[in-house]
């Protein structure tokens, strides 16, 4: 019985949240991996805070910008070339009529050129881990 009544309770919040509708990254950045990761994030986001994703007559629409996303050498080899750099991100998210934006910078070292972007990718997905407590505070209700 009580089971029963957890199940109906559940239906009955999920059947009258409202849909949030990702309309678009906007991203002038020459990194597509960016885009993914933080739409993936933002997905994970919306769902996480009770809201539902679809793009329905009627539904909130939300725009995502990067507005910010910059590599800074900060450690040199004895060669002469970059092996560490600071990764900083800045995006700001419309959800509606209400704004906010989000920035966060992380580490990342790059020990050799045969690992390619891998470093680079693991920096952006460790910055929206960190910054991914934010980003859920700003979509609770």
């Amino acid at each position: 019985m009580r089971a029963l009544l957890i199940v109906l309770l559940i239906a009955t919040l999920t059947a009258f949240s409202q849909e949030l509708c990702i309309k678009e990254v906007e991203n002038d950045t020459n990194e597509p991996y960016l885009s993914y990761a933080l739409l993936r994030t933002i997905e994970k986001a919306i769902l996480e805070s009770g809201w539902k994703l679809g793009c329905k007559k009627g539904s909130t629409e939300v725009y995502v910008r990067i507005t910010s996303f910059k590599e800074t050498p900060i450690a040199y080899t004895p060669a002469q070339r970059v092996s560490s750099y600071n990764l900083s991100v800045s995006f700001s998210v419309r959800v509606g009529e209400r704004s906010f934006s989000l920035a966060g910078t992380v580490p990342y070292s790059l020990p050799s050129g045969g690992l390619g972007d891998i470093p680079r990718r693991r920096a952006i997905d460790d910055l929206l881990d960190k910054i991914y407590w934010n980003l859920l505070q700003n979509f609770r209700r």
